[in-house]
C-alpha cells in the first residue's frame, strides 16, 4: 500500500510494480485535483536513470519535457563572479528542470499504464501495525489491510503522526518568498540558472533565479525586518520580479507563496514492526537550496523502501526477515541528516550572520575578478550546500 500520489508515492507505486508485487494507491484528493505552483521541479540524471529502472521511458520522456540550464551564473552586489556554459549535450544529460505538476501528470500516465490502481479521495488517518502486518484507517472510517505501506503522504503525514515518530531539526526564522512567472513564448529569455548575492535591484537582497518548462521561478529571500506580507502583495511581488526579469514580466505572475527554511528529519524512518517505512517529506523537510535534495532523496527513499519490502517478503516476510527494512530505514534516516546539514550550509551562506562570514563572501568576490575557484565557491555554497553532493554511502 502506498498512501500518497504525489511524485514520491507514484514512484513507489512503480517500483513495487517491477517487483512484481500487487499495490494500491491511496490519495486524499479527487482525482481532479489541481496543484498549485511549480514546487519540486529539478530532478537530477541519476534520479532520471532510477525512474527510467521503475518504469522504462519514464526518466528520457521527464527529460525531454524538462529544459536543461545551459549556463548558470552567480553574482555579488550585481556583478557576475561565477559563469559557467556547459557543453551541448542530450535532452536530460545532466538533469532536467520540470514542474511537479507536469512531472505527477507523466508519472501519473506510466502508473495508469501499469494498470496500478488509485483510490482517489481516501484521506488517511492513522495505521496500526503489528508482526502480522498494517491496518489503515481512512477518515471516513473504513479500514484496509496491507502487509507493508509507504508513507509518502506530506509534510503533514497522517501515518507518521499516528506512528508517534517526531521529527528532528530547527527551522530558521528567515523567510522566502516564492514566485512562479510564466515565459514569453515568442521571445523567451536564455536558460540560465542564477543566484545573486545582495541584488541592488532587490535592495540587496538574495534571490534564486530558477528556469523550468515554460517559465521561472523566482526565491526572494527577505530580511529579518520586511514586511513579508507586502512582498508577497500582488504590487509589492510584482514590483520585484520586474526589477529582477524585466518589465515585461510584471504581469506574467502565476503563483506566489511563501516558506520558511526546514531542516528537519524524522527520528526514525519505519514503524516498530519494519511494516511501514516514511518516504519524501513525510521523512525529511529541505529547502530547495542546497541541491535540490527534497525530491532527489525522495525518489531514493521510495526505491530503498520497496527493495527493502521485496527482500523481506521473498525471505518469508517473519521478523528476522524484514530486519533488513530497519536497516535500510537507518541507511535512509542517515541520508536525510546528511542532506538537511547540506541544506543547513547553504542557509549558513545566505544568511552570513557572523563578520567572518560577511568577510569570506566580499573576499571570495574580490578573488573572483582574477580566479575562478572563489567565484565557484560562492556559487556552490548555495546550490550545492557542501562539497559534497551525495553522501557517499547512500547517493542522496
Amino acid at each position: 500500500m502506498v498512501v500518497g500520489a504525489g511524485p514520491v508515492g507514484l514512484v513507489a507505486a512503480l517500483a513495487a510494480h517491477s517487483h512484481g508485487l500487487r499495490t494500491t494507491i491511496l490519495e486524499a484528493e479527487d482525482s481532479n485535483r489541481l496543484r498549485p505552483g511549480s514546487r519540486a521541479t529539478y530532478l537530477y540524471r541519476e534520479t532520471l536513470d532510477q525512474l527510467d529502472a521503475f518504469s522504462p521511458g519514464l526518466g528520457a520522456r521527464l527529460a525531454r519535457e524538462g529544459v536543461t540550464w545551459p549556463r548558470i551564473r552567480s553574482t555579488y552586489h550585481g556583478r557576475t563572479v561565477y559563469e559557467r556554459t556547459f557543453p551541448r549535450a542530450p535532452h536530460g544529460a545532466f538533469g532536467a528542470s520540470i514542474s511537479q505538476r507536469l512531472q505527477e501528470r507523466t508519472m501519473l500516465e506510466h502508473v495508469e499504464k501499469a494498470g496500478i490502481p488509485i483510490r482517489w479521495s481516501s484521506r488517511v488517518g492513522s495505521v496500526s501495525s503489528t508482526e502480522n502486518g498494517v491496518t489503515v484507517h481512512l477518515v471516513d472510517g473504513s479500514t484496509i489491510d496491507a502487509d507493508y505501506v509507504v508513507a509518502a503522504d506530506g509534510a503533514h503525514s497522517a501515518v507518521r503522526t499516528s506512528l508517534g515518530i517526531g521529527m528532528e531539526g530547527p527551522r530558521s526564522d528567515a523567510s522566502f518568498v516564492i514566485v512562479d512567472v510564466d515565459e514569453v513564448a515568442d521571445d523567451p529569455l536564455p536558460l540560465v540558472r542564477e543566484f545573486h548575492y545582495r541584488h541592488p535591484a532587490v535592495e540587496g537582497r538574495n534571490v534564486l533565479v530558477l528556469p523550468f518548462q515554460g517559465g521561472w521561478r523566482l526565491d526572494l529571500q527577505a530580511r529579518r525586518d520586511d514586511d513579508v506580507e507586502a512582498l508577497q502583495s500582488a504590487d509589492g511581488t510584482a514590483a520585484w520580479v520586474a526589477a529582477i526579469l524585466g518589465e515585461r514580466y510584471r504581469d506574467r505572475i502565476a503563483w506566489v507563496s511563501r516558506y520558511r527554511f526546514h531542516r528537519a528529519v524524522a527520528a526514525r524512518f519505519t514503524d516498530p514492526h519494519n511494516r511501514v517505512f516514511l518516504a519524501g517529506e513525510a521523512a525529511h523537510l529541505f529547502a530547495p537550496f542546497g541541491g535540490g535534495r527534497g525530491l532527489n532523496s525522495g525518489v531514493r527513499d521510495a526505491q530503498a523502501a520497496i527493495e527493502a519490502f521485496a527482500a523481506a517478503a521473498r525471505d518469508g516476510g517473519d521478523a528476522a526477515a524484514r530486519e533488513q527494512v530497519g536497516a535500510t530505514g537507518e541507511t535512509r534516516r542517515r541520508a536525510g541528516h546528511f542532506n538537511a546539514d547540506a541544506a543547513g550550509g547553504a542557509l549558513a551562506q545566505m544568511e552570513a550572520n557572523t563578520v567572518f562570514d560577511r568577510a569570506a563572501q566580499w573576499g571570495a568576490a574580490f578573488a573572483a575578478r582574477w580566479w575562478s575557484r572563489p567565484g565557484m565557491w560562492l556559487d556552490s555554497r548555495v546550490t550545492s550546500g557542501s562539497a559534497e553532493r551525495f553522501s557517499p554511502s547512500t547517493r542522496f
